[in-house]
């Protein structure tokens, strides 16, 4: 794995970072006061590292605030929220699964990026290659593996 792709795993896996309860909010567009109903409720949890010491959030909390909110704006209560968002997050962690498995390479081209998703199980001389241009369309090819 080169050093974009070490940098890639750690920006998008680290379940390390943290944002502050005013971060949360405003990147969500949710009161304060709801995300604090919403802990109290069991629907998030938030991480303190001492008494009396504000609270801090996951990226992961993130997301769920943001699938809660979707989900009550689409009209539904905030329990059924709260489930239909449990059943999407298990949808982001295989997706989370496989981009960490699979990721292998990135090269900065000119005008594009090369993604190395590795070999195929069933034909190992070959490797699958996204190639991502500066639009984002994106077109896979296999490529002889080196």
């Amino acid at each position: 794995m080169n050093s974009m792709a070490r940098e890639l795993h750690k920006m998008f896996f680290n379940s390390k970072l943290q944002i502050t309860l005013s971060e949360l909010s405003e990147a969500c567009e949710v009161s304060p006061s709801q995300i604090r109903y919403w802990e109290k409720k069991g629907y998030i949890k938030s991480i303190q590292g001492q008494k009396n010491q504000s609270h801090k959030y996951t990226l992961a909390t993130l997301g769920t605030v943001m699938g809660i909110k979707y989900y009550l704006n689409q009209g539904f209560t905030l329990a059924v929220a709260f489930e239909k968002q449990q059943q999407r997050r298990g949808l982001f962690k295989c997706i989370k699964s496989f981009a960490n498995g699979r990721i292998q390479n990135i090269e900065v081209k000119d005008q594009h990026y090369e993604i190395d998703l590795g070999s195929l199980d069933n034909v190992p001389d070959k490797r699958v290659v996204a190639i991502v241009d500066n639009n984002g369309d994106t077109k896979l090819i296999l490529r002889d593996a080196e």
